[in-house]
C-alpha cells in the first residue's frame, strides 16, 4: 500500500522551501513507481479501446495514401474555425466528411470563447479563416450542469461552467441556444472590424442528434449569423439559400490552399 501523498502528510515546522523539495521528491517517486507497473494495472477496457484505435488508425493508412496527405502535409489552410463541446456524441463527419485540413477545431466544456480564447484567435487571426462556427448540441452535459448546482465539483470544471451563463433551472434546448447566442456576442464583440469588412462570418448552431427541433435527427440547424436570430431572416440570407434541399452542400475546392 502507498504512503499517503506528502501533501497529506504532517509537515508542521518544515519551512515552505523544504516542503516544496519535499513534495517533489515523493512525486518523482510515485511517477517512476507507476512507470513501473506497465499495463499491470490497467483496465481491460483500456486495454480494448488502445487496440481499437490502433486498429482503426492501421486501416485509415491502408485506406488513405499520400495524395490524401497532399493538400496539407506541409501547412494548414482550414476554410473554417470550429468551436464545439467535448461532447463524444459531437464529432466533425457529421459536419465535414473530410474535416482533415479543413477544418480548425477547438472543443471544450460548453463550446466556449472563453476558455480556449487563444486557440480560436489563431484560428481566425493566424490562419485566416472566413467562417467562424460555433456549435452546441442537444442534451447538453455542460449546460445541464451549470444549469444546476455544481459547487461540488473540482476547481477546475467549476471555473469552465462559470463562465457560461444560462439561468439557473433550465437545462433544456432554450439554453443550449442561449449559450450559442452568448458566445456568438462574444465573438461579434472582439472581432468587431473583421465582420464589418466581411473578412468573417461568425455563425451559431445546435447540432441536434436527439431531434428536439423536430428539424430531422442529427441536423445541424443554424440559429444565429453575425448576431441575427430571427429564424425568418436567417432563411432569406444568401449564406444560408439552398442548404436545405437535396443537395445543398457545398463543394470543395480540389485542395485547401
Amino acid at each position: 500500500m502507498l504512503a499517503a501523498p506528502a501533501w497529506a502528510v504532517d509537515m508542521s515546522g518544515v519551512d515552505a522551501a523544504d516542503k516544496e523539495r519535499i513534495r517533489a521528491i515523493v512525486k518523482e517517486v510515485l511517477r517512476e513507481y507507476a512507470a513501473s507497473l506497465g499495463d499491470r494495472q490497467a483496465d481491460p477496457a483500456a486495454k480494448e479501446v488502445l487496440r481499437n484505435i490502433v486498429r482503426d488508425n492501421r486501416n485509415f493508412m491502408r485506406k488513405n495514401g499520400p495524395d490524401h496527405f497532399a493538400p496539407f502535409v506541409d501547412g494548414q489552410h482550414p476554410r473554417a474555425t470550429v468551436i464545439t463541446c467535448s461532447d463524444s456524441r459531437v464529432h466533425m463527419q457529421a459536419l465535414d466528411a473530410t474535416p482533415d485540413g479543413d477544418l480548425f477545431v477547438i472543443r471544450n466544456i460548453g463550446n466556449q470563447i472563453a476558455t480556449a480564447e487563444g486557440s480560436v484567435e489563431y484560428g481566425v487571426h493566424h490562419l485566416h479563416t472566413p467562417l467562424l462556427l460555433i456549435v452546441g448540441h442537444s442534451a447538453c452535459g455542460a449546460i445541464k450542469a451549470a444549469a444546476g448546482d455544481y459547487g461540488q465539483e473540482s476547481g477546475p470544471i467549476r471555473n469552465e461552467l462559470d463562465t457560461i451563463q444560462i439561468p439557473k433551472g433550465d437545462p433544456g434546448m432554450s439554453s443550449i441556444a442561449l449559450n450559442v447566442n452568448n458566445q456568438v456576442r462574444r465573438a461579434m464583440a472582439k472581432w468587431e472590424e473583421e465582420v464589418i469588412v466581411g473578412k468573417l462570418t461568425v455563425v451559431g448552431a445546435v447540432y441536434d442528434f436527439r431531434n428536439d427541433l423536430k428539424r430531422g435527427q442529427g441536423k445541424l440547424v443554424i440559429i444565429n449569423v453575425n448576431g441575427e436570430t430571427d429564424p425568418a431572416k436567417i432563411a432569406a440570407l444568401d449564406l444560408v439559400q439552398g442548404l436545405d434541399g437535396p443537395d445543398g452542400k457545398a463543394r470543395k475546392p480540389a485542395t485547401h490552399h
